[in-house]
């Protein structure tokens, strides 16, 4: 592991749709900087999903705002923020991209790319994915019954050559040396069963989403809800 690379100030990145943020998104968020301690943690809404039918997804705005007013109803606007740079830019948000952009706006910072498991297991289907891990390290964290025992499978089906090697995250249950560069590491975290699928079935219900999402982005669903309610009424 290269010593100077690992003493550089880290920025943690977390993507998603966040179609709505909800307290799986920032229970994440806090647990990664903790056990990361980056100088700073982007959280990055996506504009077009290259996997997933941006047909019910709410307005990037509306989603990027949801995400502030929750970092500032917490407190959480300093050491977190939201970062639009895929909104930048037309045609799908593939990683590749996104990452490629940040490194070159955080020069002599390195970048922590914060994923499920779920997405790690896809990864040889996103664009130029071998790529990733030379732009960012990989923090994967577990989802559903996909542990550890799961990610080192993974990495090893995709790197063969990766070396098991010592995390500077104490935190972290493994962690592997790519081949030509990168790392790739498991954090565990504790397991949140929400989704913001069952937060739109919950919100469409006319349900309470009372410790499901923050105070902040229930008061915007609130004030607009006949637009996000054109938006989610028939889609799941």
């Amino acid at each position: 592991m290269d010593a100077a690379s690992s003493s550089l100030p880290l920025v943690a990145l977390l993507g998603g749709s966040f179609n709505p943020p909800h307290a799986g998104h920032f229970r994440i968020a806090v647990e990664a900087s903790e056990a990361l301690s980056p100088a700073v943690t982007l959280f990055i809404p996506c504009a077009s999903p290259p996997h997933k039918s941006a047909d019910n997804l709410l307005p990037f705005g509306l989603r990027a705002d949801l995400l502030r007013c929750a970092l500032a109803e917490a407190g959480m606007d300093k050491s977190f923020a939201v970062c639009e740079v895929e909104n930048e830019r037309s045609g799908p948000s593939y990683t590749v991209d996104t990452l490629a952009v940040l490194a070159m706006r955080y020069p002599g910072n390195r970048l922590a790319f914060i994923m499920g498991a779920g997405d790690y297991a896809q990864l040889s289907t996103w664009r130029r994915w071998r790529e990733l891990p030379v732009l960012a390290d990989l923090v994967v964290l577990p989802r559903g019954e996909k542990g550890k025992d799961f990610f080192d499978e993974i990495t090893r089906v995709f790197w063969p050559e990766a070396q098991k090697t010592r995390s500077p995250f104490p935190a972290a249950l493994e962690a592997f040396a790519l081949p030509g560069k990168g790392r790739v590491f498991f954090l565990p975290q504790p397991l949140l069963g929400i989704s913001s699928t069952m937060v739109r079935e919950r919100w469409l219900q006319g349900r309470r989403l009372d410790f499901l999402v923050p105070r902040a982005v229930q008061f915007l669903l609130r004030e607009q809800e006949c637009a996000i309610r054109d938006v989610w009424n028939f889609l799941p």
